[in-house]
């Protein structure tokens, strides 16, 4: 087809040229024909022979389509299933542990000879790909090998003593089909295993077996039932997972390792572990969403309208959510990690991205860590989280501090909504109550409490002149006077109903509070208070108050950038989403003042931007006083050609000849006493000089575009700008760089589309890498932090584009939507070549297991490792360890290797019967490390138990050869 088109192409080429040389001379007019007339007739061989190819290729595709009994090879797109489903799931045998070969080996089960029927398609086998689709209490398989998906099996999940409620959620693996349902106390979780052709369920009470398990009798109710187990910490089941820890068991009716199932329920977590065990994490109101993270890692979402979610590890003894959560989503000040930009829960969470009812994330996440992860906040243009609107924040990495970026195009030009000194007297100011009486103090408002009472009087400022929708900055200078506690500031709307954004001080010194919020109508309300107890005669003191018009940070400390005179916006490639700043001079830039969380002093701080360098000197980032370098002082510019990075008096890094007209990602700053520049994921230039020098220094502003003589301005344009208080590392700086590159090509998209932020489903392909986020209107798929389509009018009859739930594999997906169920999925033939491409799921080996890093972070004995031990179970295990100091500058390096005799009696315990050292210890400085192995009867386990170094972290990577000698072995 290539050369037809090429042969097409010479043929219009010459009849243009012919036409053209009408007026010409005849020889001219002649040989132009002639060339036309070869052409021709050489395009009409090609078409020949391309007719010939097509009719071949059919002929191909019939006999394909004969030999593998499909009915076709094509590729779909449409409804598979009308009405509203409650849960979707693309079930991937060829990711199960053997690969999906159980499939071959069910001969016996009575689901293989069931007779055609409206619940029962004709096809005996269990798909390689099936499409699950929950609807209501009937859950239906379809057959995904076809090219149009069709019903295989439809199983009621509504008949007595077969599962009960509302369903939440449905997973498989390993020829086993779960769901979850949480209506009422008898909310259940319930398994349909297709190898052992069986069914069980369990809850709060007990687990059970109907007494007609078959899966031919699945729509058959049970009259009875035998309780075939311990409960699980809860009803109401709202999510369910499953996976096969490492180690696990090896079930000897099927051959394939035993798996976990984990539950969330309104009471906690469930764990029912392969031994039949369960280990539940009590937390109040419960979790309504649970997910099993790479590293053998769970996820839950707490359900008490708070919506945060919790990290820890695959739990063997029932414990409380504080002993079990190792870390949780939220920013470094509140001690959590994987930081978040705003208050409002999340609802949804998958490996790689996290979502709620404004954005989603994406986050690439440092499991050592955690506080040193990378998240990307992604939008639309209805979002209404930091600052609201449609952005992409690019990777902010930690403890990120200040995060510009934008996909506006509309200019801004600096203005002053309201401005106030002690010159001004008590004017715009009321209270609302007696409570508080207002006078002027020398330059000072006075804010005075007249009595003493039970709840909070305040102080309000009226603003007028905002403009809904825009992001403003408050200034305010405060400080306390006799109050003992806090004094609070915030801003409402006008009706005083929503709170817009709020902050404190508890100093006595004049200091200024920044406070960034987005307006919901044109006169908000400054409002200050004091904290209980309310005294009477408790004063606190105003010095100034403005509001200007900002640039909003995207970041978690929601500190913007007041523009200064008027800047342009304009997109970074043709039809792109991005958009950067520029129009710099001497009277148009950003300008934060002075704010705390930009003080890095001798720690670890990064700055980073997409710029676009002009022709001659210019800056683009730079903190210092408000007219002058000084100590303290720090600079991103170009000069003499080349990017340098300043720490002033101190030192200078330099990057030579820095490209003109092209954008690149600057990045410097400092770690582990270190400073570094970064010119597009390259480092470029490093210094040790004055590597703990404090940038902390009161009163420098942050300026943008500008330097602090106010001259050099940028040239051209500025984006994507990132501060923070950690230091990327080199694999995240690469990451960076690899990730965003692509922002910047013409017709890139990077934020969600439609107007709708709020995400009410993701799935990751880990066969094409994509991501797919649903939402109220289509479902948009990234690569990376691209948008590579947004996906609307899926059905041809009854189309909602209110897109619920999503899961995807293979080039495919199957969409819940508010009317019905919709699946594409590539031609067959492309869907073998996407297998043929990806990386092979690794097979089970039970002997030999290579465990998730584990940390510590103190001297305290630890379990890096934990091994499932059967009864009848006898075991000699080659542990390996290694472990290094996490950080830029380790100096603890460790390794071990340990044999020891384990085993375990029928109806008995776990058991270590010795331990030895094998070989020499390796330890580079502290000597007082150590690994053992012990036996935790508890659990079952026998683990690798490791001490580490007092304030230090430590990462322990674990390897462990397995030799089995048990008569029993892999017995229950």
């Amino acid at each position: 087809m290539t050369d037809l088109a090429t042969q097409v192409a010479g043929l219009t080429t010459s009849v243009n040229a012919l036409t053209s040389a009408v007026n010409v001379a005849k020889a001219t007019l002649d040989a132009s024909v002639s060339a036309a007339g070869t052409s021709a007739t050489t395009a009409q061989a090609a078409v020949t022979t391309a007719a010939s190819s097509a009719a071949a290729a059919q002929s191909a595709q019939a006999a394909a389509v004969a030999v593998s009994g499909l009915s076709s090879l094509n590729s779909f797109l449409g409804q598979i299933q009308a009405g509203a489903p409650a849960a979707v799931f693309w079930y991937d045998t060829t990711r199960d542990s053997d690969g999906g070969a159980w499939r071959r080996r069910c001969t016996w089960q009575s689901w293989v000879t069931e007779a055609t029927s409206s619940t029962r398609g004709s096809r005996s086998s269990f798909p390689a790909q099936a499409l699950i689709v929950v609807q209501g209490s009937v859950m239906t398989i379809y057959d995904a090998d076809q090219a149009t998906p069709a019903m295989w099996m439809m199983i009621n999940l509504g008949v007595g003593l077969k599962g009960w409620g509302t369903i939440t959620s449905v997973t498989a693996r390993d020829g086993k089909i779960i769901r979850s349902a949480n209506t009422g106390t008898d909310g259940d979780t319930y398994c349909l295993d297709f190898i052992r052709d069986d069914q069980w369920g369990i809850h709060s009470g007990y687990q059970y077996r109907p007494n007609n398990p078959r899966l031919i009798d699945r729509n058959t109710a049970a009259t009875s039932a035998a309780i075939i187990g311990p409960a699980i910490g809860g009803s109401m089941c709202n999510s369910v997972a499953v996976t096969v820890v490492p180690g696990a068991p090896i079930d000897r009716a099927t051959g394939l390792p035993k798996s976990t199932v984990v539950v969330a329920h309104t009471n906690g977590i469930s764990v029912i572990h392969a031994s039949g065990q369960i280990a539940n994490v009590s937390a109040s109101g419960g979790y309504f969403l649970c997910s099993i993270l790479e590293g053998q890692r769970l996820a839950a979402i707490l359900a008490n309208n708070s919506g945060v979610v919790d990290y820890g590890p695959i739990p063997y003894v029932s414990m409380s959510r504080s002993a079990w959560m190792q870390y949780y989503v939220g920013t470094p000040s509140s001690g959590g990690a994987i930081q978040r930009p705003e208050s409002i829960g999340m609802t949804g969470v998958i490996d790689g991205a996290l979502r709620n009812p404004g954005a989603m994330w994406r986050y690439h996440e440092d499991p050592i860590n955690p506080a040193a992860g990378m998240l990307a906040m992604i939008t639309a243009s209805g979002g209404p989280y930091a600052g609201g609107g449609a952005f992409n924040s690019g990777w902010m990495v930690g403890d990120c501090r200040l995060v510009l970026s934008t996909t506006s195009t509309a200019s801004m030009t600096g203005t002053n909504i309201a401005s106030w000194t002690s010159s001004a007297g008590t004017t715009g100011w009321t209270t609302t109550d007696g409570n508080l009486t207002l006078s002027i103090s020398g330059s000072d408002l006075q804010i005075a409490e007249t009595a003493s009472t039970s709840t909070a009087s305040k102080a309000i400022y009226q603003v007028s002149g905002c403009v809904v929708g825009q992001v403003y900055l408050l200034a305010i200078n405060l400080r306390r006077g006799t109050v003992a506690t806090i004094m609070r500031v915030d801003v409402t709307d006008n009706a005083q109903s929503t709170q817009l954004a709020g902050g404190l001080t508890n100093s006595t010194a004049a200091s200024t509070v920044l406070v960034q919020f987005r307006a919901t109508d044109t006169s908000p309300k400054v409002r200050i208070s004091f904290d209980s107890p309310y005294t009477s005669g408790q004063t606190g003191l105003v010095t100034s108050l403005s509001v200007d018009l900002a640039e909003p940070d995207r970041s978690a400390i929601a500190v913007g950038m007041r523009a200064v005179g008027a800047l342009t916006k304009s997109l970074v490639a043709s039809t792109a989403d991005l958009a950067a700043w520029s129009g710099f001079s001497a009277s148009a830039y950003l300008e934060q003042p002075y704010n705390t969380a930009l003080d890095f002093g001798a720690g670890d701080f990064m700055v980073a931007a997409w710029v676009n360098p002009g022709g001659g000197n210019e800056t683009y980032i730079t903190r210092c006083a408000a007219a002058a370098y000084d100590a303290g002082s720090w600079g991103l510019s170009k000069n003499a050609g080349n990017l340098v990075f300043d720490v002033f008096g101190i030192m200078t890094l330099t990057m030579a000849s820095v490209p003109v007209g092209v954008w690149g990602l600057a990045i410097a700053g400092r770690r582990a006493g270190t400073w570094e520049l970064w010119w597009n994921g390259t480092r470029v230039a490093t210094s040790t000089t004055g590597g703990t020098t404090s940038m902390t220094a009161a009163a420098h502003v942050l300026r943008i575009g500008l330097g602090a003589t106010l001259t050099t301005p940028l040239i051209n344009a500025i984006a994507q700008i990132r501060l923070g208080a950690t230091a990327p590392t080199p694999e995240q700086i690469a990451r960076m760089y690899a990730d965003e590159r692509p922002l910047f090509q013409p017709g890139a998209k990077c934020v969600l589309g439609g107007t709708s932020a709020a995400v009410q489903g993701l799935a990751h392909d880990p066969d094409t890498g994509a991501l797919y986020a649903a939402k109220g209107d289509g479902t948009s798929v990234f690569q990376g932090l691209v948008r590579t389509a947004h996906l609307t009018g899926l059905a041809t009859a009854g189309n909602s584009d209110n897109h619920t739930a999503v899961a995807a594999r293979q080039g495919g997906y199957v969409i819940a939507t508010a009317n019905q169920a919709v699946a594409s999925q590539p031609a067959i033939v492309f869907r073998d070549r996407i297998l043929a491409d990806r990386v092979p799921v690794a097979p089970i080996d039970a002997n030999r297991v290579v465990f998730p890093p584990a940390v510590t972070t103190d001297a305290t004995p630890t379990v890096i490792a934990r091994l499932p031990v059967a009864e009848g179970d006898e075991l000699q295990l080659f542990v390996d360890v290694e472990a290094s100091e996490y950080g830029a500058a380790p100096t603890e390096r460790m390794g071990y290797q340990r044999r020891a005799r384990v085993y375990r009696l029928p109806n008995g315990n776990v058991t270590v019967v010795a331990v030895q050292t094998l070989g020499t210890d390796y330890e580079s400085n502290t000597t007082t490390s150590d690994i053992t192995v012990v036996a935790d009867a508890t659990s079952q386990t026998v683990c690798v138990q490791a001490t580490g170094v007092t304030a230090k972290r430590l990462v322990w990577a674990t390897l462990v050869h397995i030799n089995r000698a048990g008569s029993t072995r892999y017995a229950a």
